[in-house]
């Protein structure tokens, strides 16, 4: 089980970033790979029915802000 979860959580995603680099560019991939705690937070309220605390609501509100910052420029 170990390998698997090494294999989902490491191996895909790096290879997923590397083709999207590939695709679309260095700034919009980076842009998007920003966002992925923000889809985290939201998948696991969805999923696993995490509470979304104020914390994580403050967090979310940082990380979009500067992704808006970076997405202006």
């Amino acid at each position: 089980i170990g390998f698997a979860m090494a294999i989902v959580a490491t191996v895909i995603p790096s290879l997923t970033l590397a083709q999207s680099i590939k695709l679309i560019g260095t700034e919009k991939s980076s842009i998007i790979a920003t966002l992925g705690p923000v889809f985290t937070i939201v998948l696991a309220n969805y999923f696993l029915k995490e509470p979304f605390t104020f914390r994580q609501a403050i967090g979310t509100l940082f990380i979009i802000t500067g992704v808006w910052i970076i997405g202006k420029k």
